[in-house]
């Protein structure tokens, strides 16, 4: 490998250019070098230029901007100075790029590399292509970054925003949500560095991109944690315990691939997947047998009252508001992160269809 670094080229505290250099060389093909020239990026703005090639052939220059933090919302910033272009690759580097700053990246044309083993670059001429996944989480955090979507209200604000049109002030979307306003405005910050939530500085929430938050909550939420979720065989198959539900007096509401399949059918669905009252014995009313092997129906405890929230009746059966069937599909098993595509691509483009 071919290495040079001149100056001070700290990315922040004890991470080093010559430690990301380092990382990225370990992912280049065995016939490429990398080489960091004697000289700064002055001229362009950036901090180094970067020189990678396959032995005995002409190499490629990609620019390096090296940032002590990059968030989420940073991003259309660096997109409308470095301009990215495929033959003029710009790779942000950092010590920790979170996904959805990686996906922001990507989408904007941009290389990244962070010292948590999170890569990707390509290059046209001569033709390259790495990426590879690393951490998920900071493996050191910052007070400002310790924000999660987890908890009930969490999940009520996520459900907010996501079954309500902006605009909406804060306190309106508090009250929506069930919640303080000193929390929403907390968890909105947070939303905003992420750039899922789009808020003027001491205005209402302009812009909501529901797709993202979605999947930003299935990070970290999921109806099947923690026993919440018990298995079971229903001998006479689904058909029969449908029936059953269409006269059922027990607070119910049908999510997952069933309620997924009346709006943007994949495949048939092999499991039936039911919120109920956690005081409820529903089972029994559905002739259902507790399983390990073989289960084709899952009753779900609700983390909050709000999965019962905005229901809708297909074929007489009630099922859940589609955000959250949306959002319980990305958590579940199997083919469900599919199915959840599936049924956020029918939401994208019929949106007066569900939302208010």
């Amino acid at each position: 490998m071919l290495l040079s670094i001149v100056g001070n080229n700290a990315i922040s505290g004890n991470t080093s250019l010559a430690e990301l250099v380092e990382a990225l060389e370990k992912r280049l093909p065995a016939s490429w070098v990398m080489a960091l020239p004697d000289r700064r990026g002055r001229d362009t703005g950036l901090d180094v230029v970067l020189k990678v090639r396959r032995r005995g052939a002409q190499g490629a220059s990609v620019r390096v901007q090296l940032k002590s933090r990059v968030e989420p919302r940073d991003v259309d910033y660096l997109a409308a100075t470095l301009q990215p272009t495929s033959d003029r690759p710009v790779l942000i580097a950092a010590p920790f790029l979170s996904p959805r700053t990686q996906q922001r990246l990507k989408e904007s044309g941009f290389a990244y590399a962070d010292l948590a083993g999170n890569v990707r670059l390509s290059l046209s001429e001569p033709g390259l292509f790495i990426e590879t996944t690393g951490a998920t989480e900071n493996p050191e955090p910052s007070i400002r970054e310790r924000k999660s979507l987890k908890g009930a209200k969490a999940g009520r604000l996520v459900r907010a925003l996501c079954d309500f049109r902006p605009p909406m002030g804060l306190r309106e979307l508090a009250k929506r949500a069930g919640v303080d306003a000193g929390y929403a405005s907390r968890l909105i910050e947070f939303l905003n560095r992420e750039a899922i939530v789009t808020r003027a500085t001491r205005g209402p929430i302009t812009g909501v991109d529901w797709e993202a938050l979605l999947k930003r909550w299935s990070q970290e939420y999921s109806p099947y944690r923690r026993g919440g979720a018990k298995m079971y065989l229903a001998p006479r198959g689904l058909s029969a315990v449908l029936e059953k539900l269409k006269s059922a007096r027990t607070r119910y509401a049908v999510t997952g691939s069933w309620a997924a399949s009346q709006i943007a059918p994949i495949a048939p669905p092999r499991l039936l997947t039911v919120y109920v009252d956690r005081r409820a014995t529903i089972d029994r009313d559905l002739d259902l047998r507790p399983a390990e092997a073989g289960v084709n129906v899952a009753l779900l405890t609700p983390f909050d009252d709000v999965v019962f929230d905005r229901i809708s009746k297909k074929k007489d059966i009630t099922i859940a508001a589609l955000p959250q069937v949306a959002a319980d599909l990305l958590t579940s098993p199997g083919r469900g992160p599919n199915e959840g595509e599936a049924l956020m691509e029918w939401m994208r483009d019929n949106v007066d269809a569900w939302r208010a």
